[in-house]
């Protein structure tokens, strides 16, 4: 659901982004209050585990020419809790565009609103709202999906809505809003299935990691546990991450491109100047664009491309945790 700059004028663009610096800078504040250093080992190897599971698009059922990926604010809000989940989204999605120009570099501050901050709290909420009045295994998966399909729709709304008022839409607002309502659920549907899943797994091995879990089940040590998420990452992002769906994801079928419909064109036009010279400018400096390396050819870049794929995941996992390292000692040490 990472949005591209043409989706933008400028001014929504700059609002955004005003509105989601704000909205960091006073997370961070109150995170500071609930930090502590035994949570910045947990926060980062989370943080390279969501990374590296949205590589993995699948091609969403009854929906032949679309696919989708997890987005994880909802994971990461449930076991860290909203302020710490928060960040460790916001700063997936930002390593995911300054490096591999996945998502506009103009939507930055969208992309933060819609799939970090947005989520994590609504999700959050629904998922502790509902296990805190009895807890169960069907309870807790129940709450699993709901969680992920409000926080999931909330930001497909919020596309819809930035779009709008930017004015780059050639179909009705409602047009636009059922289509991608539609197709997030599906991806809220499943991602709460796999959210509940992981979730499962923890209760089982480590239910002390989940922020306020009524379970005192403790079967791995930390330093073990850990490990298991950095195995899985590399799982995930060197081997799983090959077999992703090529398809366009949800938002990008919603609007731009449908491979089941040769007929449909796009329903956004942007004709802005500004756009133009950030989505060049972007495409020149990230260092891999569209998680690969900057091809000397086309035949050098089709050789490659399941190579620096698999390298792609694993370095963008380590950077990604580095960053939320770095960032919550700055955190958790500032005055």
């Amino acid at each position: 659901m990472h949005m591209a700059n043409e989706l933008l004028s400028v001014p929504v663009a700059a609002g955004t982004c005003a509105i989601a610096a704000g909205g960091l800078g006073l997370i961070c504040k109150a995170a500071k209050r609930v930090l502590v250093s035994e949570k910045l080992a947990l926060m980062g190897v989370l943080g390279a585990f969501v990374f590296a599971a949205q590589m993995v698009n699948f091609q969403l059922p009854a929906m032949p020419g679309t696919s989708g990926h997890i987005v994880g604010a909802v994971l990461l809000a449930v076991i860290l809790g909203p302020h710490l989940g928060a960040i460790v989204i916001s700063s997936v999605v930002i390593i995911q565009c300054l490096i591999f120009q996945d998502g506009g570099l103009l939507a930055l501050g969208c992309n933060i609103i819609n799939m970090g901050l947005v989520p994590a709290y609504i999700g959050y909420f629904i998922y502790t709202a509902i296990t805190t009045v009895q807890d169960g295994r069907l309870l807790n998966l129940a709450a699993g999906v709901l969680a992920c399909v409000f926080a999931l729709e909330a930001g497909a709304v919020l596309v819809v809505i930035e779009s709008a008022l930017s004015g780059v839409l050639l179909v009705p607002f409602s047009t636009f809003l059922m289509t991608m309502v539609g197709v997030h659920l599906i991806v809220g549907l499943i991602e709460g299935l796999m959210t509940a899943a992981v979730l499962a797994y923890i209760r089982q091995v480590r239910a002390d990691i989940i922020t306020a879990c009524p379970a005192e089940r403790v079967r791995l040590t930390k330093p073990v546990f850990l490990i298991t998420l950095v195995i899985a990452t590399v799982i995930i992002g060197a081997g799983i991450s090959l077999l992703a769906s090529e398809l366009p994801d949800g938002l990008e079928w919603s609007y731009a491109e449908r491979p089941d419909q040769p007929e449909f064109v796009s329903i956004v036009s942007n004709q802005s100047d500004a756009m133009t010279a950030t989505d060049r400018l972007q495409d020149r400096y990230s260092l891999m664009p569209d998680y690969t390396r900057r091809p000397a050819s086309p035949a050098a870049e089709q050789s490659a491309s399941a190579a620096w794929t698999s390298f792609a995941a694993v370095f963008g996992s380590v950077v990604t945790m580095l960053f939320i390292w770095l960032a919550a000692k700055i955190i958790k040490g500032a005055r």
